[in-house]
This record gives C-alpha cells, structure tokens and sequence, in this order.
C-alpha cells in the first residue's frame, strides 16, 4: 500500500501509560487541539570566504503540546509528579446563615481546637458587604458568641443581633476526598504516549493514524484559566530517545485501515 497524501480528519484521544511497568495512566478524550512538532539544528559547514560547503544535521527534538477540554487528574498526577489520594482531609467553609432568637446553626460540624472551632462570624451590611466581626468564646457576650460543635449551634449575645439579620460563617470541616498535593521537592514525570486520530485520502478511504511517544517528558508549567472564559488543561511533553527497546525512535507514526482485520 503506498501512502501519498492524506488528511487529518478527527483527533480522538491520547492514552498514557507507564513506561515501565505498562500500567495505564490516563485518557484525554475531549482534546480541543493537538500539535505535534519537530525541530532540528543545522550547523552549517564553511570555506574559504565564508562559503557554504556542507551543513552538519544534528540534535532532533519533538514536543507534544495541546489542550483538552477536561481537566484530567491523571494528567495533573504527572504535571506536578504526585498522586491522588482518597482520604479525610479538612476544607474551609463559608456559610451564609439569618440569625433568629439569638442563635444560628451551621450546615456542616466545625472542626478544630475545643472553643476555637469557627475561624470567624462577620454580620452582613445592607449593601453585602462584610461589617462587624464576631469572636468565639466560652460565654456569649457583647461582640462574642458561643459553639456548640455535636449540635453545630451558635448562640449570640441576646439583643445584641435583630433577629432576621444575616451573617456570614468561615469555618473547617473534615470531608472524604481525593486530594492531590503539589510538594515542592516532586517534578513532574514521564509516560508513554499514544495519539490516535482519524484520516483520509484523497479518494475518501479512511484511515487510522497512530502515533506511538515511547518516553514523553512532561513539562510542569501550566495554568489554569478560570473566569468567563472554560478552563481547559494545557499539557506540553518532550520526546526523549533511549528508551527501552525503541532504538532510539522519538516518534513511530503508524496508518492503517479503519477496518483493518488482525495480521496473520
């Protein structure tokens, strides 16, 4: 079969994997783009007058680069080279409550030192912004108020808060969940890389197309951009040669057909 021109109709996924135990890592299925780009140094070789004799090809670099519409954990374990654990871990807060008959409840149990449980209480002003702190302490008194953490109540200097006022709660309270954290002494990892797309040629047959990274240098600086705009995950990997078994290969690109039965 001889290959000319083909077109790149549909980017489907990149799968990653460990490069050394083979084990799968992750999946980005919602890809937004994806480049795959290749550089290469020329050192040009000299004469008499400074005339190009010949030129020196050396020191070819790939890099994979791209956005998926989805922000992947896996991808993040890798970008900041640590892991997801499931656990119970604490998180702050923010309840907006109305105060009645001097007292108020919390939606969740605060968590923390015996009588120091709620960071701060603060009384809305009319126009929504935040006015007069609360303190907690043993007793209720002017400007101060008790917690009580087994029944999540709160209760207020009496008088001192018209009943229907709102007021606006931070506290910790603990929670299971997947939490992933950033250390400062971890960098980011590598993986192996499969890019799968779908192709055609000039006569509508199509095609799928592979791109196989066996040892994909993921770099560690990406944002994430939360606003008006969708927050998307950026990725940027570089291909290194060396790894076991490729013989040095940066990048194997495969094309078959969509339908292509099992070799013999």
């Amino acid at each position: 079969m001889n290959i000319n021109d083909i077109t790149i109709t549909s980017l489907e996924t990149i799968n990653a994997f460990d490069i050394v135990t083979g084990a799968y890592k992750f999946t980005l299925d919602e890809l937004q783009n994806a480049t795959i780009a290749q550089t290469q140094e020329r050192v040009d070789i000299t004469g008499k007058q400074g005339r190009k004799l010949n030129s020196l090809k050396r020191n070819k670099a790939v890099t994979v680069s791209g956005t998926n519409g989805l922000v992947s954990g896996g991808l993040l374990e890798l970008q900041v080279g640590g892991e997801f654990e499931n656990k119970v871990t604490t998180v702050m807060w923010t309840d907006y409550l109305t105060v009645a008959s001097n007292a108020a409840t919390t939606s969740y149990k605060a968590v923390g030192t015996s009588g120091n449980e709620i960071e701060s209480v603060y009384i809305k002003n009319e126009d929504g912004t935040l006015g007069q702190p609360l303190t907690q302490d043993a007793a209720v008194a002017e400007g101060k108020f008790t917690y009580t953490p087994d029944t999540k109540a709160l209760a207020f200097n009496d008088g001192e808060i018209a009943d229907g006022t709102e007021i606006v709660v931070f506290y910790m309270r603990q929670i299971q969940a997947d939490v992933l954290e950033n250390m400062s002494d971890k960098y980011s990892g590598k993986c192996a890389l499969y890019i799968d797309a779908f192709a055609e040629d000039k006569c509508a047959n199509v095609y799928r197309i592979q791109f196989y990274i066996p040892k994909a240098d993921f770099n560690g600086e990406f944002s994430f951009e939360m606003g008006e705009n969708q927050t998307v995950h950026a990725f940027e990997a570089e291909s290194l040669a060396g790894a076991c078994g490729t013989d040095g290969a940066l990048w194997t690109y495969t094309i078959f057909g969509a339908n292509a039965e099992d070799a013999t």
